[in-house]
């Protein structure tokens, strides 16, 4: 089923088999934080997953996520965090920057919470800019937050808040 479209990609809820294609053709990207102990059994976050599809030919392109970021005790200090993970061939073509729009904009419909937000590696430069041309803004860096290659690394926070969303096409 289709949640979302527009200009050729399209938000559609995925099956099991879906997941588990792009999950293993997406291989290791550069900016994947080093593997290790899962955290499942200390922090229980629903992560939420659409898949990402070229509406035209309904080639698989990657998927998209989003999980509550908690900034306080109660649902007004409640956050959606998301985030993308497209394939190879899929990438450098601007799917990135429609599919995170796409999901922000959906998110805003269809739920209470007033703020998105996303972050990325600091020297995922690419990412960068997709985020903010998907209309969230550049907030600040959040130091050693992961660790990538053995050394831990620096993240980027992006945000957009419900106020600040304008039609596609217009500026934040």
């Amino acid at each position: 089923m289709t949640v979302v479209e527009r200009d050729g990609v399209g938000l559609v809820e995925p099956t099991q088999e879906d997941i588990d294609h792009v999950k293993a053709a997406e291989g290791r990207g550069d900016f994947e934080p080093d593997p290790g102990d899962p955290i499942g059994d200390l922090i229980k976050v629903p992560i939420h997953r659409l898949l990402v599809v070229d509406t035209a030919t309904g080639e698989r392109l990657g998927l998209v996520s989003w999980h509550p970021e908690m900034y306080g005790p109660t649902i007004g200090c409640l956050a959606w965090n998301i985030g993308i993970g497209l394939l190879p061939s899929a990438r450098g073509r601007g799917v990135g920057s429609l599919a995170q729009r796409l999901l922000v904009e959906h998110l805003f419909a269809t739920t209470s919470y007033d703020r998105i937000e996303a972050d990325t590696d600091v020297e995922n430069i690419a990412e960068q800019k997709a985020l903010a041309k998907a209309g969230l803004r550049r907030e600040g860096v959040i130091r050693g937050a992961h660790t990538r290659g053995g050394v831990r690394r620096d993240m980027v926070l992006f945000g957009i808040l419900r106020t600040d969303l304008v039609e596609p096409g217009g500026s934040a």
